[in-house]
């Protein structure tokens, strides 16, 4: 039989660690798990520095194959060959796992501040749908587990729950919600932006990212599929532009053909460019510059593709967010260009510790402006701090205030267009007859995917 253990998309070293020792691979030895399967995401234990991007290790250790990688574009396989999963304690990876009717043990991991995994874990353990043990005692949680003795967890019924607007919505979680009482979303504060924009987002966005560089970029190297598949589908050559590149996940890719293209990163936070200028397990050292999205340092098409992803809605106005797409348009080829822009969106899938709108709130055809929270634990606090910067003062977790504005269902879209039409494009298809000299802009993808919204873009001229 074959265990697969997976962090998903956390970085959880404790976990990996034990899958790795004697005690638990004995275990799964016992229980006639003779292969295993190991994502371990960059979770750092005794193999990590050997296995490459996109590779795979092969070894075996107490009588059991393993097989060890760090990413793939989807678990899925993985999951359906599995006869028993074993992972951290992320919502999202329980309820795929458990609908796909298999054995699954979890540990939560303890290092995420305010993730709610111990709290989830525990319930679903009452309830009988899993077993739930610290990394630690998996070896025992291993020996005594079966299968045939968990509940079958319930078939998704949308129509048991009340639904929201946006298609795809994840509504198994409001059973948790409702009927067990745990997770329930955070009500998000109301921002209120005054005073100069661009002073109220360096103290509520650039100051805050340069603060918690180094714990926000530990959650951030999972490449969202769409995002994925539009840099997988770029033609080989081709030089880009990745406008908010934070922590620089997206500089790698596609990890299959690896320099086969070559985006350089812009970002207003310095600390955030020093981690991304080394993304990636090459070594290789990556094309960064230290710039606003709304400035205009490049020559006018001097980029194939561009992509902004979760960074133009930290802009405080409807203006400063027009501008950035507007840069994004003018820095990408006239005649082939390509741009894929993500953004985060009031309608949050029930998945979403936040909760934009309120019950009795109309939601807004323009948006919203809220502040999110991030929370730093004491020995987080030291982990974020930069090298030679003063030690933080002990007590309770910090919390950082960032400014978001959330987009509403449409609001992406027109945002592109009205850019679109203030650089003087055309939208639409490619079109125009023999002799004419347009161009133009053609929304090539607009939609809704996980909390986020997204528009791709390809430019055209004749």
């Amino acid at each position: 039989m074959l265990a697969f253990v997976t962090v998903g998309s956390t970085k959880f070293d404790a976990l990996i660690a034990t899958a790795f020792t004697p005690q638990v691979l004995n275990s799964f030895r016992r229980k006639g798990y003779t292969e295993i399967v190991v994502q371990c995401g960059k979770s750092v234990f005794e193999l990590s520095d050997v296995i490459s991007e996109g590779g795979v290790l092969n070894l075996s250790r107490e009588g059991v194959d393993m097989e060890v990688y760090k990413y793939k574009p989807s678990l899925e396989e993985d999951y359906r060959r599995a006869d028993l999963v074993v992972s951290h304690a992320g919502s999202g990876t329980i309820l795929e796992v458990l609908r796909m009717g298999k054995p699954m043990i979890v540990a939560p991991n303890t290092t995420l501040l305010d993730n709610h995994q111990a709290e989830l874990a525990s319930a679903l353990d009452s309830m009988g749908y899993l077993k739930s043990t610290a990394a630690e005692n998996l070896a025992d949680a291993i020996d005594h587990f079966e299968p045939s003795e968990m509940k079958p967890f319930p078939p998704h019924d949308p129509s048991r729950f009340a639904r929201i607007d946006v298609p795809n919505t994840d509504h198994q979680l409001s059973y948790f919600y409702h009927h067990v009482g745990i997770m329930a979303p955070r009500a998000l504060e109301t921002a209120k932006v005054e005073g100069d924009p661009q002073t109220y987002e360096d103290h509520n966005v650039h100051a805050v990212y340069d603060e918690i560089a180094a714990h926000f970029s530990s959650t951030r190297y999972k490449p969202w599929p769409v995002i994925a598949n539009f840099i997988s589908s770029l033609e080989t050559g081709w030089v880009g532009l990745d406008s908010g590149t934070g922590n620089g996940k997206y500089l790698p890719l596609p990890l299959d053909r690896p320099g086969h293209i070559w985006t350089i990163g812009l970002d207003r936070s310095r600390n955030l460019l020093e981690i991304a200028r080394t993304a990636g397990s090459t070594g290789i050292i990556r094309e960064v510059v230290w710039g606003n999205v709304l400035d205009n340092p490049w020559r006018p098409g001097i980029f194939d593709y561009a992509i902004s992803i979760a960074t133009i809605h930290h802009l405080a106005t409807h203006e400063r967010r027009r501008s950035a797409v507007k840069r994004l348009i003018q820095a990408v080829s006239p005649h082939h260009g390509r741009a894929l822009v993500y953004v985060w969106a009031i309608e949050q899938d029930e998945l979403s510790k936040r909760k934009v709108v309120s019950e009795d709130e109309t939601p807004s055809s323009t948006g919203k402006d809220v502040i999110v929270p991030w929370v730093l634990s004491k020995d987080l606090q030291v982990a974020s701090k930069p090298s030679g910067s003063p030690p933080p003062n002990k007590g309770e977790p910090q919390v950082y205030r960032r400014y978001y504005h959330m987009f509403a269902k449409g609001e992406l879209r027109s945002l592109v267009e009205e850019a679109a039409s203030e650089l003087g494009l055309r939208l639409g298809p490619r079109s125009g007859g023999e002799g004419q000299s347009l161009k133009g802009l053609e929304i090539v993808q607009d939609g809704w995917e996980r909390s986020n919204y997204y528009v791709e873009i390809r430019l055209w001229q004749t």
